[in-house]
């Protein structure tokens, strides 16, 4: 069990403090920023599951130094013999607030973007009509050319009337294929990710390289997504036609919300970068993503299959 311990304290050290920095070194993103999407969020996922395995072992696996929780919570646990020292449960105490403050910095963040998500849904199910030939399209009234996606069950996506007005034919297909890129590839709930585990480990450096990085990597993923299937020309037509404005908390949007960020991904998609010479680097990229996944996952149930069992 020492060694399970020390490895995932390992793994949170490695994913949450150095990974970050090595994948923002990265040059070759830009080319590939699916691959960067999907590290970064490996990198996420590998840290949330070492950091839970650490607390679920300090708080009940025996002769550690807040395992008597259990004791005190009910008597079903074999005792292992030691008393309860002020060391324990002061120990105890310590991991037990830290994960409530944790908790109480990340969860209301999840719930206010749940709860925004749902009465903008809400509005708009009063306001917003359907577009002829798109189920998955509802319109807004507003001059202001926008275009967005709001995860929901039905009609995720949001055209103002401004956009129609604006935007050709094949320039509202890539903007559309660009939006359906997000909602299938689950970015709203790689950006909650992100939002909740900076909120609640600030001091993990990956944490709040995530949270600042992830957003403009999703959209060169749609972007590249939405060019692949309807070419680069109508996409750089959108954009330079769409408002340059934020959407609601939730809702992610082609249209960005700089004008910086705006010619970045035009001068991009104008001028697109090759794909790195490295041999073999999305090979890399996707063994590392399983790794950084797959090494805490086991950790972690090999520490739960070695607990105590109930009585």
């Amino acid at each position: 069990m020492i060694a399970a311990i020390i490895a995932l304290a390992g793994c949170v050290f490695l994913l949450g403090h150095l990974a970050g920095p090595m994948l923002l070194r990265a040059r070759w993103f830009a080319g590939l920023p699916g691959t960067a999407v999907a590290l970064w969020t490996a990198a996420l996922a590998g840290t949330m599951l070492a950091l839970t395995g650490l607390t679920a072992i300090a708080l009940v696996w025996p002769s550690t130094p807040g395992h008597r929780l259990i004791d005190w919570l009910a008597d079903c646990l074999p005792k292992d013999g030691h008393a309860i020292s002020p060391v324990a449960a002061f120990a105890t105490v310590l991991l037990l607030a830290a994960v409530i403050t944790s908790l109480g910095l990340a969860v209301p963040r999840v719930v206010r973007t749940v709860r925004e998500r749902r009465e903008h849904r809400q509005m708009l199910d009063v306001v917003a009509g359907d577009l002829s030939g798109t189920p998955d399209v509802r319109v807004l009234e507003h001059p202001i050319p926008m275009i967005y996606c709001l995860p929901a069950r039905e009609r995720p996506i949001v055209v103002t009337t401004g956009a129609l007005d604006r935007l050709g034919p094949a320039e509202m297909e890539a903007v559309l294929a660009h939006e359906r890129a997000h909602l299938r590839q689950w970015h709203h709930l790689v950006l909650m990710l992100a939002d909740a585990l900076r909120a609640a480990v600030p001091w993990l450096g990956t944490l709040r390289l995530a949270y600042a990085t992830l957003p403009g990597l999703l959209e060169l993923a749609a972007d590249d997504h939405a060019a692949h299937h309807h070419g680069r020309a109508p996409l750089i037509g959108a954009l330079q036609k769409l408002s340059v404005a934020s959407c609601s908390v939730g809702a992610l949007a082609v249209n960005p919300a700089t004008a910086y960020i705006a010619r970045l991904r035009i001068a991009r998609l104008t001028s697109p970068q090759t794909p790195p010479r490295l041999p073999h680097v999305r090979s890399l990229s996707w063994f590392a993503v399983a790794a950084a996944v797959g090494v805490p996952a086991v950790l972690v149930t090999l520490g739960v299959m070695m607990l105590p069992l109930p009585c």
